[in-house]
């Protein structure tokens, strides 16, 4: 066993601590998850080489100083006690780590890490699979960089559905757009975004984030809108953020016109084929020469979004729609690769 003591960490070191933490703070699947940083196809950095006359020495989570790393920048990060993933995550990421350490038999089990690990263990309910409670609403955290500079907490349901509606929990789509927004952040940098259907608030919180002079949270769902409330306080956005109710098939001119909408951002919205008239109804209302919208949804059935478009050219004569491409898109959000959807994104805006 190596007995020495944790030293300071390289480039490489850190970046392998980084992905680990973001992983973490937006609880990814521990069967998916990724324990040494993926190799990026832009990257100008060599890969790091031992001094000569040592070997080489493969970099993985079980090292003394990555044990103690992840200890100090993720589980005793201030910012990440006030906000912590869930303690059923935690204490399944830390048993795995520890199954890790006596799998590979080169390096001890850090005391700190084991007793992190054995106050959780002695703490954490069961899963509800095992007899356990429900799960319940916790924080997750999406980091807008890789090196969790600009970092979006929100709480969100485990769970699907949730209180009658799908709205508690961040969607892969709006990872999809958020990522075009953070590769092209002119589109909302000073202008006023408003978000309809905001969910618990990740896509707009994010566009705050990015620059935007200010941003209104909407949604029709008073307990989706009380979650998205509370999300606001959860960030120290730059700008304004608020949350507002919009009924898509009951609102007036006012409120339209109080909202100031510059640039609209609309995230996984047509699944629902009943959703299609009040949603371009209101989009109709905002949707004017001089706003732009920011459209992502996940193609689950084709025909609903053909609709869709089909309903909104009726409606919103001379709308042009374009498909944005994706391609190239430094991805930093993690997606569930066995229920991944083909999502699509778009830009809806008068010539």
């Amino acid at each position: 066993m190596d007995q020495h003591s944790p030293s300071p960490l390289n480039e490489q070191q850190r970046a392998l601590v980084l992905h680990v933490k973001r992983q973490i703070l937006q609880m990814r699947q521990l069967r998916q998850f990724e324990w040494s940083p993926p190799s990026r196809p832009n990257s100008e950095s060599a890969p790091e080489m031992q001094p000569e006359g040592e070997s080489k020495v493969p970099l993985t989570v079980t090292m003394p100083e990555i044990q103690q790393a992840m200890l100090d920048q993720i589980f005793y990060d201030p910012v990440v006690l006030k906000h912590p993933p869930s303690s059923i995550y935690q204490h399944a990421f830390l048993k795995k780590v520890i199954y890790m350490i006596e799998e590979e038999g080169l390096y001890d089990i850090s005391e700190d890490l084991m007793e992190l690990f054995t106050e959780l263990l002695m703490t954490v309910p069961k899963r509800p699979e095992e007899g356990g409670p429900p799960l319940m609403p916790c924080f997750k955290s999406y980091s807008l960089d890789r090196n969790c500079q600009k970092v979006v907490t929100v709480m969100e349901e485990q769970t699907t559905i949730s209180s009658g509606t799908t709205g508690l929990r961040t969607w892969e789509a709006s990872f999809w757009l958020a990522e075009y927004l953070i590769a092209h952040p002119e589109f909302v940098q000073s202008k006023n975004v408003v978000d309809i259907g905001c969910g618990v608030g990740f896509l707009g919180i994010a566009c705050a984030m990015l620059g935007a002079k200010k941003v209104a949270l909407t949604d029709g769902n008073m307990d989706v809108l009380t979650m998205a409330q509370k999300n606001i306080g959860y960030n120290k956005a730059p700008c304004p953020v608020s949350a507002t109710a919009l009924d898509w098939e009951n609102f007036t001119n006012e409120q339209i016109a109080s909202l100031e909408a510059e640039v609209l951002i609309l995230s996984d919205l047509t699944y629902d084929p009943t959703n299609i008239v009040p949603l371009v109804t209101v989009l109709k209302a905002i949707l004017v020469r001089g706003v732009s919208a920011f459209m992502s949804s996940a193609i689950r059935n084709p025909q609903t979004f053909i609709d869709f478009f089909a309903h909104i050219r009726k409606e919103c004569v001379g709308v042009q729609i374009d498909e944005v491409i994706l391609d190239g898109l430094d991805h930093l959000f993690f997606f569930d690769e066995e229920t991944v959807q083909t999502v699509k994104v778009f830009h809806l805006h008068f010539p």
